[in-house]
């Protein structure tokens, strides 16, 4: 249809606050990250992140969420893989769980083409392949050297696919 408009990857996202993402059983309490915060760490790294990604630090930059559990693509027996925490990004460039310290730590071993956003509890990243268009969503396995594993074609697929885990209620 002529003059239609294409939908927006946006629009394509649940509702974020479905997730319940805290700190500490509080709400993420770290403000946005600025424009120049963000400005800086794609020219720093060369990346452009995912805009469904900069609604998320929008709205939550950094915490737990509570629906945290996905499963691989296309592996059905495969186990489930759950978020521990999202990182954030902000002026501390050398904080724990910032995007500054996760891109510094992981690019030597996933190259310039992925941003790890995410971690399990056992430190394994939670990525963006930037190789691809969407950005799809990898979780480096470093205790399979560093193998990685399909979980989402798109940061909004990754996001609207995360669940409880029946098995950890």
């Amino acid at each position: 249809m002529l003059g239609a408009a294409k939908p927006n990857r946006e629009e394509l996202m649940r509702d974020l606050s479905e997730l319940n993402i805290n700190e500490g059983g509080s709400p993420v309490g770290r403000p946005a990250p600025t424009e120049a915060v963000i400005g800086a760490f794609q020219a720093r790294f060369g990346v452009v992140l995912p805009e469904g990604y900069l609604r998320l630090l929008r709205f939550a930059n950094g915490g737990h969420p509570e629906l945290d559990t996905i499963e691989p693509i296309g592996r059905p027996d495969a186990s489930p893989w759950a978020v521990d925490h999202f990182g954030f990004l902000d002026d501390d460039r050398t904080a724990n769980e910032s995007l500054w310290v996760a891109m510094a730590a992981w690019r030597p071993v996933l190259g310039q083409d992925a941003v790890p956003f995410a971690f399990d509890a056992f430190g394994n990243p939670f990525i963006f392949d930037l190789t691809s268009v969407p950005p799809a969503v990898k979780v480096c396995v470093h205790d399979d050297g560093f193998a990685l594993v399909d979980i989402a074609p798109s940061f909004e697929a990754f996001i609207d696919a995360l669940h409880i885990d029946p098995d950890m209620v």
